[in-house]
């Protein structure tokens, strides 16, 4: 059996479509996705007399032309960015409430769209879909995934699926950036334990866990202090693990066949602890780009080989 697994898309538009395709393209029988389905910025384009002006990368694009507007919505959609066309007026005007409400009537917007998506090709297809959100996304976005029809919103569940057992969960470990569903150490361990103990047979049992496992090859990352700034080596960046020692300690404890993560982007690997193999297929959605991994295993459980995928 293949199963395809992707993570970490955040609002790109046309990196989310790669997805919905993936499973037919790279001919899997079974696809999971590992959370954070929300962007993290709204990009206002400002209409001022006839030009518009939209901010961002910190470089600022000024259309001269209305017609070139879709290409520029297009562009900020496929970098995982929310936009809204308003006067100078407008923005002058606008205070944080007003940047939370539209950031979440946006967010909600498109994730109705991707639901509706997801449910017409997977079931076209006829192809298992397990799906959780990520700490990354706010929790009302539960009410939306909620109306998947044919995908399975996996999350806080055991799911059987074509012979295995796929137990997901979205809520991270606390972080400094203090994500909607970082939780403690302790609670995310105790969720864990929760779910383990509903899994028949570990031997074929899949780990859906958004964070990865502390001090390994998946959460490799810059690291910040308690102001949000970038932590200093020397005249580098300094890096380290931040992913989730209660994730660790249930893998070590638990033994699944296999452990799939997300949330550190940038640390696309795998790594093995104990019998289980760990893998984080990174993301790099902002670029149109799906980042995965192919897995064939055979019926025993026994895992033949895999492919960390691009595309």
């Amino acid at each position: 059996m293949k199963i395809f697994y992707a993570t970490d898309i955040h609002a790109a538009e046309s990196t989310f479509r790669k997805f919905t395709n993936a499973g037919p393209f790279y001919n899997a029988d079974m696809v999971i996705y590992g959370g954070d389905f929300v962007g993290k910025a709204v990009v206002p384009i400002i209409h001022k007399k006839s030009q518009w002006e939209a901010t961002y990368y910190g470089s600022t694009v000024v259309l001269k032309d209305e017609r070139d507007l879709p290409d520029l919505q297009k562009t900020l959609h496929d970098a995982g960015f929310y936009w809204i066309i308003m006067s100078e007026e407008e923005i002058e005007k606008i205070n944080k409430e007003d940047v939370e409400r539209i950031t979440r009537e946006l967010q909600v917007k498109q994730l109705q769209n991707w639901v509706e998506l997801m449910d017409e090709r997977f079931s076209k297809n006829k192809l298992p879909c397990v799906i959780i959100p990520g700490n990354d996304d706010p929790p009302y976005i539960d009410e939306l995934l909620g109306k998947l029809k044919f995908v399975k919103n996996g999350d806080n569940q055991v799911i059987a699926m074509n012979g295995f057992e796929v137990l997901s969960l979205s809520c991270g470990h606390p972080t400094i950036f203090k994500y909607p569903r970082d939780i403690s150490e302790e609670e995310l361990g105790q969720k864990i334990d929760k779910l383990a103990a509903q899994v028949k047979n570990m031997q074929k049992c899949i780990f859906n866990l958004h964070v990865p496992p502390y001090d390994t090859d998946l959460d490799q990352d810059t690291l910040y202090d308690e102001d949000l700034n970038p932590v200093l080596d020397g005249d580098s960046l300094a890096t380290g693990p931040v992913g989730s020692k209660a994730v660790r300690e249930a893998i070590e404890k638990y033994q699944p066949l296999l452990s799939l993560h997300g949330h550190v982007h940038s640390s696309r690997g795998t790594s093995v602890i104990g019998r289980t193999l760990c893998i984080n297929p990174g993301s790099n959605y902002d670029e149109i780009q799906l980042r995965g991994v192919l897995l064939d295993i055979d019926k025993n459980g026994e895992i033949n080989n895999y492919t960390l995928t691009s595309g």
